[in-house]
């Protein structure tokens, strides 16, 4: 009888033993598939490449470039507008507005929210870390954080972020321009 109990917790040890592994190596793998593990991981799908700005995108991309970029087709179309709308994971979710002007892409909008005020707060730490490191650091404008940058062809463009947040949901807006 002993034996039988001896043998049966054995087993049970090597199976949580396999098991723990199991998910470390999972965890481990996952990690070692971002982005930007430096980043919180929403960052993985709203920036979504180190190419570009936001999805692989800059400022003076042709529609047809955008629509080739994303990984489905745009939820609005219109002649000089392009709209996405993405899901991170059960909290977050966020959308890309692109706007043209003629064939040229002028500005980029995008809106994420997050049912989690906590995990928004991270999420607008690690936007402002990623564009600070990428591009410069931000100066402060009435509650806006600003970075004024230059792209891949040396022409100015600017990154707002706004922190918009209420009581129940966390709201974060960027928005991509040329300067003025």
């Amino acid at each position: 009888m002993r034996f039988r109990q001896l043998k049966q917790v054995f087993l049970l040890a090597i199976l949580i033993v396999f098991f723990n592994s199991s998910c470390s190596n999972h965890k481990e793998q996952d990690e070692l598939n971002r982005i930007f593990p430096e980043y919180h991981f929403a960052l993985d799908s709203i920036i979504n490449d180190s190419i570009g700005i936001i999805h692989g995108a800059e400022l003076g991309f042709k529609l047809n470039d955008i629509k080739s970029k994303e990984y489905k087709k745009p939820d609005e179309l219109d002649v000089d507008y392009l709209l996405y709308n993405f899901t991170v994971d059960s909290l977050t979710k966020y959308d890309i507005a692109y706007n043209f002007t003629g064939d040229t892409l002028t500005e980029i909008e995008a809106r994420i929210q997050c049912k989690s005020i906590d995990e928004v707060g991270k999420i607008l730490e690690s936007l402002k870390n990623y564009y600070r490191v990428k591009y410069t650091a931000p100066l402060m404008d009435k509650g806006v954080y600003v970075f004024n940058c230059f792209d891949s062809k040396k022409r100015n463009f600017s990154i707002s972020l706004t922190d918009n947040s209420t009581t129940e949901t966390g709201i974060i807006n960027l928005l991509v321009y040329h300067e003025e």
